[in-house]
């Protein structure tokens, strides 16, 4: 289990990650999985993680407590054959060259700033940062190589990271930020020119086709904005596996969050309840002119906002909006004023959680 520190609208939280799982073949089917995350779980509870989260193997992790919580991958293809040279006596006008320790300074400003565009992130700490410069492996499956953008002049204006590893045809680019004065739209022409060889030699290397260079920044990115008619194909996301096993508890963590959505609402100052059930378990959001009460509550039929087991995850990490879950469940059922209540507290958002590899 990998241990990390993710933030929710900035607060940081702790997480406890599965990996990896496996089970010798001889053994499967026995029931040996479940045992090992009951004792995980238990361990990741016990070190005061609030949240577990895994990325793994469609519908297998929703066995133990799992769902599908926030977005993972997914992004925008550019086809290799389709990207323009440079035209006859054009220079490039930006280059790149390794990422040092030395630029450190420089990069984790801009990572932290990309991390404010998501709900959910996992922050960078400057350890963390020099181990991945200067102690993982350029043979390991998950190395990533890190350059910075130059202008003509020399001035360094955002980084760029690359996988090592193909997936399936594709060469990945899960990281791209820039400085808040430079251009992508600009800047995206040279970086698919420089690029593309660098892919073809990385595919010749592990004897695979080259099928797309993949942007692999989930479904948003300035980059998307900036020059839509680069891309060629759009990927939708996969998912997270999260499990939270006290929703209290992280609710709690994060009220200064939720209440802040309500003061800046429409809601600011509200007083009421929100009565939520999952079935099998319920909690109470009490709101006095706008402070927020969070406490655990029976279910005994007075309920006003209902959700089949563990699908709130997916509402209070923004991947799904309260009336995509109506429409994903007949069994998501709510009263008009707990609707607007919680459409309020729980908008859906845009995450990106690049974790510790």
């Amino acid at each position: 289990m990998i241990t990390q520190s993710w933030t929710y609208d900035g607060i940081p939280f702790p997480v406890g990650r599965p990996e990896a799982v496996g089970t010798d073949p001889d053994y499967r089917r026995r029931g040996l999985v479940r045992a090992q995350f009951e004792v995980l779980h238990a361990k990741s509870d016990a070190a005061g993680h609030l949240v577990q989260g895994i990325t793994g193997i469609p519908w297998y992790y929703r066995q133990f407590g799992y769902e599908y919580a926030l977005e993972l991958d997914g992004g925008r293809w550019v086809y290799p054959s389709l990207i323009k040279p440079l035209k006859e006596g054009e220079v490039e006008p930006y280059r790149f060259r390794p990422m040092t320790i030395d630029d450190l300074p420089f990069v984790m400003p801009l990572y932290d700033r990309d991390c404010a565009r998501s709900l959910v992130a996992c922050p960078r700490p400057d350890w963390l940062w020099r181990r991945m410069l200067t102690e993982v492996s350029s043979e390991s499956v998950d190395y990533r190589a890190k350059h910075i953008v130059e202008a003509t002049d020399g001035q360094p204006v955002g980084y760029v990271a690359t996988s090592r590893e193909l997936w399936g045809t594709q060469f990945m680019i899960p990281e791209l930020c820039v400085i808040e004065t430079q251009s992508l739209r600009a800047l995206l022409p040279s970086l698919l020119r420089w690029l593309k060889p660098m892919a073809e030699v990385e595919a010749a290397a592990q004897q695979k086709e080259l099928g797309a260079l993949y942007f692999k920044f989930g479904s948003a990115h300035p980059v998307f904005d900036a020059a839509p008619d680069f891309f060629h194909k759009t990927r939708p996301p996969y998912g997270w596996y999260v499990r939270v096993r006290d929703v209290i508890a992280f609710l709690r963590h994060i009220q200064p969050a939720l209440e802040a959505r309500l003061a800046g609402s429409a809601l600011a100052g509200h007083s009421g309840e929100v009565k939520v059930t999952e079935y099998v378990r319920g909690f109470r959001l009490k709101f006095d002119r706008g402070r927020i009460e969070i406490e655990q509550w029976e279910p005994d039929g007075s309920d006003n906002a209902m959700f089949p087991p563990v699908t709130f995850l997916q509402l209070l990490f923004g991947r799904r909006s309260l009336s995509d879950l109506r429409y994903m469940y007949p069994d998501c059922l709510f009263e008009d004023e707990a609707a607007t209540i919680l459409e309020t507290l729980f908008p859906r958002r845009y995450s990106n959680v690049i974790p510790v590899g």
